[in-house]
Formats: structure tokens, sequence, C-alpha cells
């Protein structure tokens, strides 16, 4: 028999051995995360998108500004035809876009200035622009593009300052009752490819240096160019001055007026000089009022540095093609080499050689000719004209359509790849389909939502995966489509379509907040709150390390400003450090945010643990058993 201090001893360990568990080495095997969403009681960016304003939609704003004040860094917003009688404040980097720049019409009441612009980043694009102080003000910012625009009957037109890095192309700058662009204290401005006429001065650099000025129409103005007050530095080129009332230029700082030979500088309607050797060039320098600056390469005519358009080339259907499906629509490249050249296209097509003359002034390198007869020849080409009157005629091309029918391929997938990114910054895209036929297919490609086809693919088998890359140059949100043609060139419907949103710079989200307990009990579960703001609004992922070996990986995304819940446990006593870091849509990653927390020992059963080591110690004989 064994003594009662024997038993009281065994009694007391297996009582301990129960309460500690059988299993004294915690395992790594924890509860999944339990990850749950809560928004902030804070305004909430949402993602870059597209606001409508005008037009028919059910949700579509009645004022610019309106929908500028809910859009968020990023957006586009679209402005259907109509007149908005708006002094209008673009404080956030968004993308105004007109119907058209006829119809589209933003009206300053001439009180105040039409639109004023203190964010960077911003584009604004095809509106009439008109009754304001200044039409279009742009204040202490830059980065901007203000794109084919009528900007008319203003007290100014264009004015900036202390703003640089924008880009003023393709506008007609006409009757403002001073300036038509206004530079002051500004720099690095790209003035190109404007009609500039009816102004007091049509352009009026003062305390603004390093700008470029060059493709512009500067005419009918009182003064042409006027330069003062230490605006050094600028490069002024391949300009048409004439009939502007008091002087063409004025300038009274040290700039440059040619681009060097054989580029040249500027055509003067009152040059006087001669060209003996014919290079279109005259032979002594025009002097610019004001100083001692002189245009060294004066042009002889007007536009005399003007290049014509390229040479229209890669014709679909290929020339010489049979069997070409009687649907098939016409492809072809174009464009120009010079900088704010705009080309159209006139269409030859028939069949008869030559072909007749079908589509005057086309901006679209496609057409569509509708329905064609059954084997049968075609004919056609192509002349691209620019806007200073230059051209250049196609080779002519020829096509034989088929003699059968012919099924067009199936309409492709969505597209899949990036949903945002950066510019000038290659992005892959996929898409696949398949053709009845079993025929092999090229896919058309739409960077730009306009349903044109802007690039076609190489050829693929039917069903296989079409990979290609694109890039875009300017920010925006972007509509990218699809569609596919078999060897035939019969097309299918358009793909649905993928939203691309493309900035000029991106800020990565601020390092996480992470609140929760700072202490707890092993096997417990506990929350904590993960937060992380984004300057651009953009959507945010987030990246957890536990401390004890284990993350979540990236999980999200999540919408900007919105408070994140995740849940975690501990199998071993100890302290722990939770980190989180935060990375925004484009791959841009934050700081690491931490806390430290505490697993501390259950202190019932230290005492109990204690107290066993202790009658082991003491009474060591009496545990024969063990």
């Amino acid at each position: 028999m064994y003594s009662r201090l024997t038993r009281l001893l065994a009694v007391c360990f297996f009582a301990i051995v129960i309460i500690q568990g059988f299993n004294p080495v915690t395992s790594i095997n924890f509860k999944k995360d339990s990850i749950q969403e809560y928004t902030c009681l804070i305004d909430v960016f949402n993602s870059r998108g597209i606001f409508y304003v005008g037009g028919s939609g059910p949700n579509n704003y009645t004022k610019i500004q309106d929908a500028i004040d809910d859009a968020n860094n990023g957006d586009t917003i679209y402005v259907y035809n109509g007149t908005y009688y708006e002094n209008i404040l673009i404080d956030k980097i968004i993308n105004l876009i007109g119907e058209n720049w006829d119809n589209t019409i933003v009206d300053g009441g001439s009180s105040g200035n039409t639109i004023k612009i203190i964010a960077d980043n911003v584009s604004v694009t095809s509106f009439t622009i008109q009754h304001g102080g200044i039409g279009v003000y742009i204040f202490q910012s830059s980065n901007h593009s203000i794109y084919k625009n009528k900007i008319i009957d203003n007290w100014e037109g264009i004015g900036f300052l202390q703003s640089s890095g924008s880009t003023i192309s393709s506008n007609i700058i006409s009757s403002n009752f001073f300036e038509g662009i206004n530079p002051v204290q500004s720099s690095s401005i790209n003035i190109l490819g404007n009609t500039i006429k009816e102004n007091l001065q049509g352009i009026f650099l003062s305390k603004s240096g390093d700008n470029n000025i060059f493709g512009n129409n500067i005419k009918s103005n009182i003064r042409g160019i006027e330069i003062r007050s230490s605006s050094n530095n600028n490069l002024i080129y391949h300009n048409n001055f004439i009939n502007n009332d008091e002087d063409n230029a004025f300038d009274e700082c040290s700039d440059t007026w040619d681009n060097g030979y054989p580029s040249g500088g500027n055509y003067w309607d009152d040059y006087t000089g001669e060209d003996n050797n014919g290079d279109g060039i005259g032979d002594t320098p025009y002097s610019i009022d004001g100083g001692s600056n002189k245009d060294y390469y004066p042009f002889m005519n007007q536009s005399g540095w003007n290049l014509p358009p390229y040479q229209p080339s890669d014709p679909s259907p290929e020339n010489g093609s049979s069997a070409v499906d009687i649907n098939a629509n016409l492809y072809w490249t174009g464009g120009d080499p010079d900088p704010g050249d705009t080309v159209t296209y006139d269409i030859y097509f028939g069949t008869i050689n030559p072909p007749p003359k079908i589509v005057s002034n086309q901006s679209d390198s496609s057409y569509d000719p509708g329905l064609m007869n059954y084997s049968t020849d075609y004919y056609w080409k192509i002349i691209a004209w620019d806007n200073l009157g230059a051209s250049n005629e196609s080779l002519l091309w020829i096509f034989t359509t088929t003699s059968t029918s012919n099924t067009p391929p199936d309409k492709p997938i969505k597209p899949s790849g990036p949903k945002s990114g950066l510019i000038n910054v290659l992005y892959n895209y996929t898409t696949y389909t398949s053709d009845y036929d079993g025929n092999n297919i090229s896919y058309g490609w739409d960077w730009d939502g306009d349903l044109n086809v802007d690039e076609w693919s190489i050829w693929y088998g039917s069903g296989d995966i079409c990979d290609i890359v694109h890039s875009w140059s300017t920010p925006g949100t972007y509509i990218v489509r699809v569609k596919a043609r078999d060897i035939h060139y019969a097309e299918s419907n358009w793909s649905n379509s993928l939203t691309v949103i493309i900035v000029v710079e991106n800020n990565p989200p601020d390092k996480p907040t992470v609140k929760g307990p700072l202490n707890g009990k092993i096997k417990k579960e506990y929350e904590f709150i993960f937060h992380s703001a984004d300057s651009d609004g953009d959507d945010v992922y987030y990246y957890i390390e536990w401390g004890d070996g284990t993350t979540t990986g990236w999980i999200g995304p999540y919408a900007y400003c919105t408070n994140v819940s995740a849940s975690h446990s501990w199998n071993t006593v100890g302290t722990y450090h939770i980190r989180c870091r935060a990375k925004d849509v484009f791959g841009s990653q934050s700081a690491w945010g931490e806390i430290q927390v505490t697993m501390p020992k259950n202190k019932i059963l230290n005492f109990y643990i204690l107290l066993l080591n202790w009658l082991f110690g003491r009474f060591s004989f009496r545990f024969w058993f063990l």
C-alpha cells in the first residue's frame, strides 16, 4: 500500500497533466485567418472611372463642376454636346473630354475664368471655351494637355502663372481681347500645331524661359509674338507669321528663332531676302524687332518645312488577295512625320481601273465598302492629306472576292490583361476565339475605344491564344476591344470591352496602421484592423506577417480608405511582431506598418507547473511509477 503522501502526490501529478494537456509541445496548426472588410466613416475614393455630363443617361450630371467635385484622381469626365454656363475649377487629376469641339461649349458668362486648373496632370480636349476672363487659366501646376479646343472670345485665351511642363496643341485660339497664349513665370511649355489668330498678341511671354513654340499658324493678330522680362532660352521655329498688323514678332530677350540647317526657322510674310541656291530657305537672316535676335534660316514659302504625310501602305486585304470575303473591310496604315499635323484620307474604290473617289476627308484609316459581289475584282487606293495641304498617294491595290460563302470567326473573349498602368510602359493582353471553318485568325485591337482597329496581330490557329503588347503615351481611361478576322478577311463582332486606366505617375499607398489587442492568450483568435490610404485613390492590397512564420499572402484589392479586419491565433507563448504592407493596383508598395503583441503563459498553469517541479525535486523517490 502506498502512503497517503504518495497517493496525494500522484493525484496532484495526474491533475496537472490533465490540465496542462498530454502534448506539451505546441503544434503549428492555427485556424485559417478570417478576413473581413469594413468601410471607413470618411470620404471614400472609388476606382478611377468615367463620369458623364449631359446626354440622356439616367445618372448623368447636368453640370461639369458637379462631376468634377465627385470625381477622383485619374477619372475621366465625358461631356455631351450642349452649352454649359459655368466657371469651372479643376483641382484634381482628371481627363475632361467634350463630345465635339464645335458643339460642346463651356461659357464663362463674361465673369471669371471659364476653366481654372490648379491640379497637375489635367487634360482638356474637344471643347469650345468662351466668354471668360481667361479661357483656360493654369495656375501653379504642371504637366497638362490642352488639345483640340476652340478658345474664343475671352479676355485672354490661355494663361499660365508659375506653371511648367504642359502641351498646348491643335487648338484654335481666336478673337480674344488680349493675349491668345500668355505664359507668366512659366517654363517647359510646348506650344505646337495651333492656329492663333485675331488676338491682341498671339503669344506673349513674360519672365518665361525654356519653352518650345513650333508648328503654329500665327496670323491676323496685332502682334504675332511678344517676348519680354527675362524670357530667355525659348525655341521658336516652323511657325507661319502672316498678316500680323503691327509686327510679326518682338523680342527683347535672348532666344533662338530657328532649328538650325536644314530644319530651318519660320515663315515670315514680310521677309524680303532671296534664295539663290533653291533650298527653300532664305540666304540672309530675318531680324526680330526689339533686340538682336535673328531667324538665320527663314523659309521662302509658307509651311516650307512641312513634310507630306506618310504614303498609305499595308493594305488589308493584301494586294493581289483572292477569295476575299464579300463583307471584308478595307484597312491601311497612314500618319504624318510632322508633330502636330493632322491627316485625312480620300478613298478611291470600285470595280473599274482607275477606281472612282467615293469618300473625301475621312480621318479613320479603315472603310466599310458594304456587301461586295462574289468572284469580282476590286481596285482601290488612298490619298493622304495633312492640314497644311501636303499629300501622298498610295499604290493601286487589287483583290478578288470569294466565289462561295464563308463563316466569320466567333466573337473573341473579353481581353485579359492589366486594368491600370503608367504611360510608356508595355503591358501584355490576351484573347482568343475559334473559326467555324477552321481558318487561321488575325486579331484587330482597338486600344482607344473608338471602334476602329488600331493594330492587327499576326495569324493564329483557330482557338489559339493571341498574346500582344501595347503601351499608351498619354494618361487617360481607355476602352480596349478586339475583333477577329479569318484568312478571307471576314470579321467577327467586337468583343466585350476592358477598361484600362493609364496615369503619368503613381504614388505608393501610405504605411498601414495596425490596431488590435497588444496581449492575449495562446490558441485564442484575435481580430486586428489594418488601414492604408492612397493619395491617388487607387484600390489597395495588403500583405500581413503574423510574426510566427505565417502570412496572409496578398489579399484584396480593397477600395481606398477601407479598414480590413484579419483574425489570427498563436499556439506558443511569446512576443510577436505583426507587420503589414500595402500595394496599389499599379504594384507600388508602402513601407511596413507594425505592432508588437505578447501571448503570456497562463498564470494558473504556471503555479501547478512550479508545484510539480518542487514535488519532483523534494519527493522524487515517491514517483517510482514514472
